[in-house]
């Protein structure tokens, strides 16, 4: 969106820009109260769009450090169930199955 002055009368023209089938074009708004609304109202939109924008980009990054929390918690849930299996006599068979161990009395 911009102002543009002609040289020669010194008149202000409000123009919009717009992609059509990937292009930039300069689409005539007009001058005057309906141009001063038309580039008002294109401000708000474009600070609505920045401040949706700044939203989200927050809302990634929260999403991202519970992530990380996230993951750190399955991590010490594994420990600790480890740890209680151990304590109570249990080992990894092979790798992947846990076992009692087998007590001689």
């Amino acid at each position: 969106m911009s102002w543009d002055r002609k040289p020669q009368t010194g008149r202000r023209y409000y123009y919009r820009n717009k992609r059509i089938d990937g292009r930039s074009v300069k689409e005539y708004v007009g001058r005057g109260p309906k141009a001063d609304k038309a580039a008002l109202r294109d401000e708000e939109v474009r600070l609505q769009q920045q401040r949706d924008h700044h939203y989200w980009d927050a809302r990634i990054v929260q999403i991202e450090r519970s992530g990380e929390s996230l993951t750190q918690l399955v991590t010490l849930a594994k420990l600790l169930t480890r740890s209680v299996l151990i304590a109570n006599g249990f080992y990894l068979h092979k790798g992947h199955e846990w076992r009692r161990r087998k007590t001689h009395a």
